[in-house]
């Protein structure tokens, strides 16, 4: 095949003449492993939200915070919870907290 039939056959195609066929034998087994990469790809992004979420919720209701202000807090950690795991690392992590000695 010639670049030039390639391109015409691309223009062709953009435009909306004639469809791109696809008679690569492993089409239907590239679709099927594209397919659970991209389901594996998006549980793994809820249980990351999940986790931020549980991990808020939990940390509310430990230092007492309301019901109502704590599911808040829990839904905004959902969806922020690449910005919630800095945050809980750097400033509210009990763990990394001095004790005082008196």
């Amino acid at each position: 095949m010639s670049k030039g039939n390639y391109v015409t056959n691309v223009a062709a195609a953009i435009s909306g003449y004639e469809g791109f066929n696809s008679n690569h034998p492993d089409a239907p087994a590239l679709y099927k492993s594209s397919m659970i990469f991209i389901t594996m790809y998006l549980a793994f992004i809820l249980l990351f939200a999940y986790g931020a979420a549980s991990l808020s919720y939990n940390y509310n209701v430990a230092i007492g915070t309301s019901g109502e202000l704590t599911l808040v807090y829990s839904v905004l950690a959902f969806f922020f919870s690449s910005f919630y795991y800095i945050y809980y690392a750097l400033f509210l992590n009990p763990l990394q907290r001095r004790s005082r000695r008196r």
